[in-house]
């Protein structure tokens, strides 16, 4: 580990001294991130869903993660199932979570549309969205962990708005195998603003009651019953399926370095889905 370090450092120090002194301050602050990161963090993490809440594809799960965690990451959609722009264009997600109390995590995500291979600049910086998932009830032995995901009302034109409650049970088959099982239900009505980016001053007017059926997306994004599963072998790699209200969708994932999550899968069969995120622990303290 000392080896590595001491490595590690030489290179940063000939790539730090060779650039300007702002670009010095940044790399350096760069680094130190990542390497409380790697000193900190713990061994095992959730694989996430298309917005970087725990779960599987679209479904999220009540799956515990440990307090002070933060997920940095990447999804990308495909057109045929593009949230924002259906059958049009494909999209990109970029998000990060962070669990700020042990049974309360946030997020806050951008969906943002590609095309010809870049990112639609017309979309200005895409939709933000910041949700909220909140573990109401803890797993026990016979009882799964429940918990309530929510898109904040503030949001406006969201495409990926989540209304939902989700079951979540885990089960240790062996020493080397574990499965986890998820059941919930997505409403189809949720609570936006009827109000224009260019004209939102004030965040606290034109609440209505929005139909996902009848907005101007009509995705349909998790209504009605949804459910999610994953079989892990050794904490590290797994395959999982899921129903999010429209479509089976099934995959895998592999952990890397305790840090990184690669998933990927087929969405209904004839599309791919693919996703990475970067995982570090921010309180020193906490123990799995």
């Amino acid at each position: 580990m000392q080896k590595t370090l001491s490595v590690i450092t030489k290179v940063v120090e000939i790539n730090i001294f060779n650039c300007t002194l702002k670009e010095r301050a940044k790399k350096l602050i760069l680094l130190k991130t990542l390497l409380v990161f790697w000193l900190v963090s713990s061994q095992v993490y959730a694989q996430r869903n298309i917005s970087g809440k725990p779960g599987y594809f679209n479904v999220p799960s009540a799956a515990r993660i440990e307090d002070g965690l933060l997920c940095l990451g990447y999804t990308y959609n495909p057109k045929a199932y593009s949230l924002r722009s259906p059958g049009k264009l494909p999209e990109q997600i970029l998000y990060a979570n962070l669990v700020i109390l042990p049974n309360l995590d946030v997020t806050f995500s951008l969906l943002q549309m590609r095309s010809n291979g870049k990112r639609l600049k017309s979309e200005a910086l895409g939709d933000r969205q910041f949700d909220i998932r909140w573990r109401a009830i803890k797993e026990k032995k016979y009882m799964p962990a429940i918990a309530f995901v929510l898109t904040n009302p503030f949001t406006i034109d969201g495409a990926m708005i989540t209304q939902a409650i989700v079951a979540t049970k885990q089960l240790q088959i062996n020493q080397l195998w574990k499965a986890e099982l998820t059941g919930g239900y997505g409403s189809k009505y949720y609570i936006g603003r009827n109000e224009k980016n260019a004209n939102n001053g004030n965040v606290f007017s034109k609440f209505i009651i929005l139909n996902k059926s009848t907005d101007i997306f009509k995705n349909r994004y998790l209504v009605g019953a949804i459910a999610g599963g994953k079989l892990v072998f050794k904490n590290k790699i797994g395959v999982m399926a899921e129903w999010d209200g429209l479509k089976l969708n099934g995959g895998a994932f592999v952990q890397l370095l305790k840090h990184l999550n690669f998933q990927a899968g087929m969405l209904n069969g004839d599309q791919w889905m693919f996703g990475a995120s970067f995982q570090g622990n921010l309180n020193a303290k906490t123990k799995n």
